[in-house]
């Protein structure tokens, strides 16, 4: 039967491929949205965190109940920890991977004039500590560091003219400077029109950044390292790294060397929080891993509802042309061109959904930028959702077909 015919049969029945079409429409536009969502939950769990993982412990909440913590509290931590049997390094810290407790943006603009905005990370011998791999230039020089305290009524932050030297990750590296080699460029902020700037020292390969929201679209590597040593505090934390072979011999003395160092000053109603990096990023994901879950089972209930759908409906329209059926088969229709018909026929009802749907999908998100702040549908998920929209279609119509396809010659001969 010629495509012009179908289309005819189509019109003079609208009803029934026109439930199939709204239908395959509304799945698609829910289905390109949710792959959208899914994917931004999924990206900060599977980018690489650069850290050695497996030896890093975190500790963060150190909270003093009657004044800040001096600069020379801070740094008899960090010695009394590099100190515990089972550690090989300790760094004091502000800003840590997987802790939200504080976190540090910057906004940076190359010479090109490439704005990127990112997450840093305080604290001496961090690259050291948190296992990270340098691929080009160099770490911090011990002189190179400069106090810094998050209490501005006490700390003592020296002005300087000269640029701040910073580390930043390969990912960022190309978004602000492209192919060019990264080590020895300037950066500057925005923000700071007269400010000394930044000047890149070195580049490590990945570096999780604590914003996790945001790590999303080629920015989770949206990190920097700042030459800076933590000086007055009112929290301060920890990242230290541990022999994995002597694990409980390194917590063991983690916590009582915070405890001797911090305990008498320690804030009673403020726990400080020594996990290792696995438990803290278990931590960390456990709201993204309950939003998979859901839009997990959102998915799964779209494509069954669809399928079920296209099933009854398909199967109500071929039970009511069954007459029409034996008819072809009784003037030589064969069970293949009956079952094509079909397939063929729902092809074309579940396309013209599917682009439907694909404009509904961009409506849809629309509102849900308006209202709940989410990020643009990307195009290209509109045909990813459309092509899975059409082969639920097609595999749901295939039982339908072959029913219709075995329809006998002589059910048209009976009824005539």
């Amino acid at each position: 039967m010629s495509l012009s015919i179908m289309l005819k049969v189509l019109r003079r029945h609208a009803l029934m491929p026109t439930l199939v079409l709204l239908q395959v429409a509304l799945a698609c536009a829910i289905l390109c949205n949710v792959l959208f969502l899914v994917w931004q939950r999924v990206q900060p769990m599977v980018a690489p965190s650069g850290l050695a993982e497996n030896e890093l412990v975190l500790v963060d909440q150190i909270a003093s109940r009657v004044r800040p913590w001096t600069g020379a509290e801070v740094r008899a931590g960090q010695l009394a920890l590099s100190r515990t049997p089972g550690i090989r390094s300790a760094s004091a810290a502000l800003g840590l991977p997987m802790i939200s407790m504080m976190m540090i943006d910057y906004t940076l603009q190359s010479p090109r004039g490439v704005k990127v905005g990112v997450n840093g990370y305080f604290g001496e011998g961090l690259v050291t500590s948190l296992g990270l791999q340098l691929i080009a230039g160099r770490d911090f020089l011990p002189a190179e560091y400069r106090d810094f305290g998050v209490n501005q009524s006490s700390s003592a932050v020296p002005g300087t003219a000269s640029p701040e030297p910073i580390i930043i990750t390969q990912s960022l590296a190309r978004q602000l400077f492209g192919d060019q080699p990264a080590v020895g460029q300037m950066l500057k902020v925005p923000d700071e029109p007269d400010g000394h700037g930044y000047q890149v020292i070195g580049v490590v390969r990945h570096l999780m950044r604590n914003q996790l929201s945001l790590a999303t679209d080629g920015r989770a590597d949206n990190t920097l390292l700042a030459a800076k040593r933590i000086g007055d505090t009112a929290m301060v934390g920890y990242a230290v790294r541990i022999d994995p072979a002597m694990r409980e011999v390194a917590m063991r003395g983690i916590r009582d060397t915070i405890k001797r160092e911090f305990g008498p000053l320690m804030a009673e109603d403020i726990q400080a929080k020594i996990d290792t990096y696995a438990e803290r990023r278990h931590e960390a994901l456990t709201s993204a891993r309950a939003a998979l879950w859901l839009f997990a089972g959102v998915t799964l209930a779209v494509i069954v509802v669809t399928a079920i759908g296209i099933m009854g409906l398909t199967g109500f329209w071929v039970q009511r042309r069954t007459r029409q059926i034996g008819i072809q088969r009784a003037l030589g229709a064969r069970r293949g061109q009956v079952m094509r018909y079909f397939m063929v026929e729902n092809l074309l009802i579940a396309g013209a959904g599917v682009m439907v749907g694909m404009a509904l999908a961009y409506v849809a998100n629309g509102v849900l930028m308006h209202y709940y702040e989410l990020p643009r549908l990307p195009w290209n998920y509109m045909p990813i959702g459309g092509v899975v929209v059409l082969l639920l279609g097609q595999l749901a119509v295939l039982a339908p077909a072959r029913r219709a396809a075995e329809v006998p010659p002589v059910v048209a001969t009976r009824s005539i």
